[in-house]
């Protein structure tokens, strides 16, 4: 899903998107890791 590209425009996009949506989907990724 190319993750690792959405991680690294994550950062810009994080400000004008909900930060609280994407916090989500970031730990959903961490427990996909773990």
């Amino acid at each position: 899903m190319g993750l690792i590209s959405w991680m690294y425009l994550h950062p810009r996009i994080d400000v004008h998107s909900g930060t609280r949506t994407q916090y989500r989907l970031l730990l959903t990724f961490i427990k996909f890791v773990t």
